[in-house]
């Protein structure tokens, strides 16, 4: 699959002749609002440990993210990222038949099949919204998988399921033996949809989560799992030694921030509107209602393509997510994150000179 992950401003900095931070990265959805204050002053405090290991065990972060969440600290398990736990969980699980409902982010697919098992995938359709037909999707299981992949919120489209529907979805796959992954890395944007605390009671459902987008760190790479406690150990068992750092677990602090918390709220709110009435006004464009900080952008004027903006764009400094590899998308999809007020401006000032204004 070409153009794999969004953010890599490090290979578009080379193409280009560039530097880093000249490039305003619209293709990672990550909050700009940076670190926390009480994430900052923890991670300066935690550079006099450098010279010492991490605690291997991550009981620290475990109990900050279990008091965050409301459930036992037993429940979680923290790692090197969300995706460290995509990649040890079909080592862990051997499912020899999975599904993955997609649109979806490739790394499910690459960790399934890197450890043998034969993958489908459930494709959403856009005359739904993208939404998740739960009677279509139990049919498809009935049918038989060891192991299904949903994401709520999904990636790259936004669309977000009630937790009703993924509770559902959930008691459906343990009937039939099915191990249930949620990912939930955008949640925190909607944190009322996750299913954390019905997880820690399912034996067969592991819910994914990520400090990567609402808490503005991917360089730092903080991730867990919440499941019941049984599924925790086995996890656990698995992962290397110091899949945390120092400097992450200090990061953690970011969940006791509530003033932060609800300053993303907040910003968020307001600025997916000002986002989207200006996306709404670029003539050729359907934009897709999300849950989560980004959109995604269907091309209707047929005389361009995702890649083609994309590369008119990037001359202008500004890297967009191409969706055309993905699985039910095309080469008419692409997703932009939502940035700050001058970049979303500036974005939206682009795109109306390339496409022009709807009246």
């Amino acid at each position: 699959m070409k153009d794999i992950h969004g953010g890599d401003i490090w290979k578009a900095s080379r193409d280009a002749g560039i530097s880093a931070e000249g490039i305003i990265d619209f293709s990672a959805s990550i909050n700009p609002l940076g670190l926390s204050p009480m994430a900052a002053r923890a991670i300066r405090k935690s550079l006099k440990l450098i010279h010492s290991y991490p605690d291997p065990s991550s009981s620290s972060v475990a109990e900050a993210l279990a008091g965050y969440h409301g459930i036992d600290s037993s429940e979680i398990l923290p790692g090197n990222g969300s995706t460290e736990f995509i990649h040890v969980a079909p080592l862990l699980l051997k499912p020899r038949s999975s599904l993955i409902v997609e649109p979806a982010f490739s790394e499910y697919r690459k960790a399934l099949r890197d450890n043998g098992s034969r993958v489908d995938g459930f494709i959403l359709e856009e005359k739904d919204g993208f939404s998740v037909d739960v009677r279509r999707l139990k049919r498809r299981i009935s049918k038989g998988c060891d192991l299904l992949c949903v994401a709520n919120p999904a990636n790259p489209t936004g669309a977000v399921a009630e937790k009703e529907d993924i509770i559902e979805i959930a008691q459906f796959c343990k009937r039939r033996g099915t191990v249930l992954i949620v990912d939930e890395a955008f949640v925190d944007f909607c944190e009322e949809r996750s299913i954390k605390k019905e997880a820690v009671r399912l034996r067969n459902v592991v819910v994914l989560r990520s400090m990567t987008k609402f808490f503005s760190m991917p360089g730092l790479r903080l991730g867990y799992v919440i499941a019941h406690r049984d599924t925790i150990n086995k996890f656990a068992r698995r992962l290397p030694p110091w899949s945390v750092n120092a400097v992450a677990a200090a990061a953690v602090e970011s969940v006791r921030d509530g003033r932060y918390i609800l300053k993303v709220h907040s910003w968020l709110a307001g600025e997916k509107v000002f986002f989207r009435q200006g996306l709404d006004s670029v003539k050729g464009l359907k934009v897709f209602d999300g849950a989560a900080n980004f959109f995604m952008v269907k091309i209707i004027d047929p005389g361009l393509t995702a890649p083609e903006l994309k590369s008119i764009l990037f001359k202008k400094s500004v890297l967009i997510r191409d969706l055309s590899a993905f699985p039910g998308l095309g080469e008419r999809y692409f997703r932009i994150a939502v940035k700050k007020r001058r970049e979303n401006g500036m974005l939206i000032d682009a795109l109306q000179e390339i496409f022009g204004k709807s009246r």
